[in-house]
């Protein structure tokens, strides 16, 4: 290396003060040693980067391209040390989150966003994914908090009971079903589902497997609102979230059944492998969990 970052300070300093006089008493050393420093970069590179001029120095074309390069590479180091301490703290770092698809949808924009707020140095990665596969990359240490269906085999992992998690069937106000439905008669029916990859849709695939069926799936949405919309106009049938259900039949027209299966009705579990182990940050967002949890009056927890 050519430079360390004081001789980049001491560089800076001498641009932006035009002279050596006054790098020297911003970095509270003597003149002499900022020319030595200033030289030895000369040297290094083969480059004037300064003129000497009789009311001080500028710099030469070398030097304005060097001005660029460092500021950026003493702000990059400033915000390292920023992070660091924070993270040394237990104030910042970046908490990988991995949830199913009802609860990403339902309950984790207002929660995480509430959380962020109040903690402008936390990050948080966030991805769909179902709970059997939530369970195993919490065991291999690949994220850190996970949400996961009762239904998942949470065997080794800490665990508290969060949320309930009821899918219901929505039909159009036309239809001549009438709950409860199997989910066998379900699928003798069109179906509007969400995205393949989203874990809802997975999960559902995986029950249709298991009973030698194949879901006629007339078209795959991004979201619970559009899967509702097209319901309601009569394309198919859906399965959704219950809370999602009542939120858009306040302005949609179609019905609410219920689904003849227990794993419909469900219950979220926030898991880790091991909360102590977990940095101070990645804490704060499970006792933010506790307390929505409480307030939502379903708080309870149990042990591997």
């Amino acid at each position: 290396m050519k430079f360390d970052l004081t001789d980049l300070r001491i560089f800076l300093s001498a641009v932006e003060g035009g002279s050596l006089t006054a790098a020297a008493s911003q970095n509270n050393i003597v003149v002499a040693a900022v020319s030595v420093r200033l030289r030895k970069m000369e040297e290094a590179f083969g480059l004037t980067l300064f003129e000497r001029t009789g009311r001080g120095i500028r710099p030469t074309l070398a030097g304005d391209l060097l001005v660029g390069h460092a500021r950026k590479v003493l702000d990059d180091a400033r915000k390292i040390e920023v992070e660091l301490d924070a993270f040394s703290e237990g104030r910042g770092g970046t908490i990988r989150l991995l949830s199913n698809t009802n609860m990403l949808s339902e309950h984790m924009p207002q929660l995480l966003g509430s959380f962020l707020k109040e903690n402008p140095d936390i990050f948080v990665t966030v991805k769909d994914r179902p709970s059997l596969e939530v369970v195993n990359l919490l065991r291999n240490g690949e994220a850190d908090i996970g949400i996961v269906a009762s239904s998942a085999d949470m065997t080794g992992l800490e665990r508290r009971r969060f949320v309930p998690d009821r899918l219901v069937l929505v039909v159009p106000n036309d239809s001549p079903l009438e709950g409860p439905v199997p989910y066998a008669r379900i699928l003798d029916h069109s179906i509007v589902s969400l995205n393949a990859t989203v874990a809802l849709s997975q999960f559902l695939r995986r029950l249709s497997n298991e009973l030698g069926r194949r879901a006629n799936i007339r078209i795959r949405v991004e979201n619970f609102e559009s899967l509702c919309r097209i319901v309601e106009c009569g394309a198919g049938l859906g399965i959704v979230p219950e809370s999602a259900a009542r939120r858009y039949a306040r302005g949609m027209n179609f019905r609410t059944l219920e689904i003849a299966e227990g794993w419909a009705e469900r219950e979220l579990y926030v898991c880790v492998r091991n909360e102590l182990q977990l940095p101070l940050y990645a804490q704060k967002l499970l006792q933010h969990f506790r307390i929505y949890a409480e307030e939502a009056g379903v708080a309870g927890s149990t042990g591997p």
